[in-house]
């Protein structure tokens, strides 16, 4: 496995062809590094300036106090013969962001870089490589913003989701953009053109890496190297992949050796909450708790298409949920339909999901728990009650939608979610229960081999 380390998390950069002028792409990945206060030695390359933002800059390679670690390359000209400047100088790994276009551009370029990569020992990311984004470092190639309050909100995360775009944009937006529930991120890249270090280079090193527990794919392309990289990946980590290309035989070849086929690009992001915070599924019998038969029927419809099934609970159970919940409980005793509650008051509506929930976790029948929450204002539901209730049931998943929440409430019930680790969906049943079914089949697959 090439050593990925360097471009991730580089104890020293320089950045050849910063320019002096402000929202240029060279301009910003020193104004990120500036801004996201990157703790390593920092060092600019442009012979027409002194200094940039604050920062020295050297006239030539010869002036350095030391070798970087890692080299970012953004000049438009003369690639090659800088890209051999730094090989001869003793960098040994560059990341190309200079834009370069296969079709018009002379293709001997890349024969140069490859035959100067291998003759010096170098390794290369790029070109066209919009950057990287290191959460949990504080590191950023990145050559549009990165706002220094993700960086933060991120920096301790401890499992996250890793993601690789064959998109500059999408991959860019990350460092700005906030999925859902405050979505715990570890890193993020584009590559552009992999002519040395690839794809499958990266999800070799995400494999490796103690902080991604979940890997999620944009691809415009599938290669060879991808298939067999996910292949042993998937075995250990889930990859959730999204393709917008065309072909249909990769597109399965990839899904046969463990990759995740999720239905668009969102979901790349939010049934990775799933994987993250939900333990393994025992099994495909679920409890359900909600307040009105539309609601569970919803669910139900979906459980059907997705081949999962209502848990048949014990005549204990079933009698503490009938004695203490009542409303219109089917006489099976799950699922639980409290309709009607005796009063719109959140501390009724709390107690009867707080029995409801632990009711239907304890019993050996149910793998794991839907709730369908539908509320407004005046019920303030405290999802606190949750934090006992994950505690007590550390093993089984317990996934929350919501239906018809008004806004104000629904804001209250996703903070607490999230700070939780509960996955919770607005009006996406169809999504909360495909995502458990996703779960259980990667659990499943990984036990079979």
């Amino acid at each position: 496995m090439k050593n990925l380390e360097p471009f991730f998390n580089p104890k020293s950069i320089l950045i050849v062809g910063v320019s002096r002028k402000a929202y240029t792409f060279s301009y910003t990945i020193l104004k990120n590094l500036l801004e996201i206060f990157y703790r390593g030695k920092l060092y600019v390359l442009n012979p027409n300036a002194d200094e940039i933002l604050g920062i020295k800059s050297y006239h030539s390679l010869d002036e350095l106090p030391e070798v970087p670690e890692l080299t970012v390359v953004v000049v438009g000209r003369k690639i090659a013969e800088i890209f051999e400047k730094l090989a001869k100088f003793g960098v040994k790994n560059i990341a190309i962001e200079s834009e370069f276009r296969i079709e018009t551009e002379d293709p001997i370029l890349i024969d140069e870089l490859l035959n100067i990569s291998e003759k010096y020992g170098v390794s290369f990311m790029g070109p066209s490589m919009l950057g990287i984004i290191n959460f949990n470092n504080n590191f950023t190639t990145s050559i549009i913003p990165v706002r220094q309050y993700l960086m933060q909100r991120h920096r301790k995360v401890k499992e996250g989701i890793s993601f690789i775009a064959q998109s500059g944009g999408l991959a860019g937006a990350m460092g700005w953009w906030a999925p859902s529930q405050e979505l715990p991120i570890s890193k993020v890249i584009h590559l552009g053109y992999g002519f040395d270090i690839n794809d499958a280079d990266v999800l070799e090193y995400f494999k490796e890496d103690e902080k991604t527990k979940v890997i999620s794919l944009f691809l415009r392309e599938i290669t060879d190297g991808i298939i067999d990289a996910v292949e042993e990946v998937a075995m250990i980590k889930p990859v959730l992949f999204f393709y917008v290309g065309k072909d249909e035989f990769r597109e399965q070849k990839l899904i046969e050796v463990g990759g995740i086929s999720v239905l668009n690009y969102i979901e790349l992001f939010d049934l990775a909450k799933i994987f993250l915070w939900c333990p393994e599924p025992k099994g495909s019998n679920l409890g359900i708790v909600g307040p009105s038969s539309g609601a569970i029927y919803l669910i139900v419809k979906e459980m059907r298409n997705q081949g999962l099934s209502l848990a048949k609970v014990s005549k204990e159970h079933k009698d503490i949920i009938l004695n203490k919940v009542r409303g219109s409980t089917c006489n099976l005793g799950n699922p639980v339909d409290y309709w009607p509650p005796e009063r719109f008051v959140g501390t009724k509506i709390c107690e009867i999901y707080n029995t409801s929930s632990k009711t239907l976790l304890q019993d050996n029948a149910v793998d794991g728990l839907i709730l369908a929450l539908e509320f407004f204002i005046e019920i303030e539901f405290d999802f606190n009650i949750f934090e006992k209730i994950k505690k007590t049931f550390p093993n089984k998943p317990i996934i929350t939608i919501l239906i018809q929440a008004e806004r104000e409430g629904a804001k209250r019930v996703i903070k607490s979610a999230s700070e939780l680790k509960i996955p919770i969906f607005k009006n996406e049943i169809e999504r909360a229960v495909r995502g458990y079914k996703l779960l259980f089949d990667w659990h499943s697959k990984i036990k079979k081999k």
